[in-house]
């Protein structure tokens, strides 16, 4: 399984790319908490600090709308996280 994780702003500064694939087993089950767990080793982005101070979708749909760090993610899934932006 591949999934496709897209980084804005601070984060392609951390992870030191805009994008990036995941191959996962084809037999395991991946969650959005799964691949944070992936990102916090290879990078200490971890989830919480995402969640609460930026924006985490799939497949362009907030995962707040879905099952939050339980959402199942599949084959050619995109994971996209970005920080909050504001402006006036």
């Amino acid at each position: 399984m591949k999934i496709t994780v897209k980084y804005f702003l601070e984060y392609t500064i951390i992870s030191g790319c805009r994008e990036e694939e995941l191959i996962f087993e084809n037999n395991e089950v991946v969650s959005v908490k799964e691949i944070f767990k992936n990102l916090n080793i290879k990078y200490k982005i971890k989830y919480e600090d995402v969640a609460n101070k930026g924006i985490i979708l799939v497949n362009n749909r907030s995962i707040n709308q879905l099952d939050r760090e339980n959402t199942v993610l599949r084959d050619g899934d995109k994971l996209l996280l970005m920080p909050m932006i504001s402006g006036g």
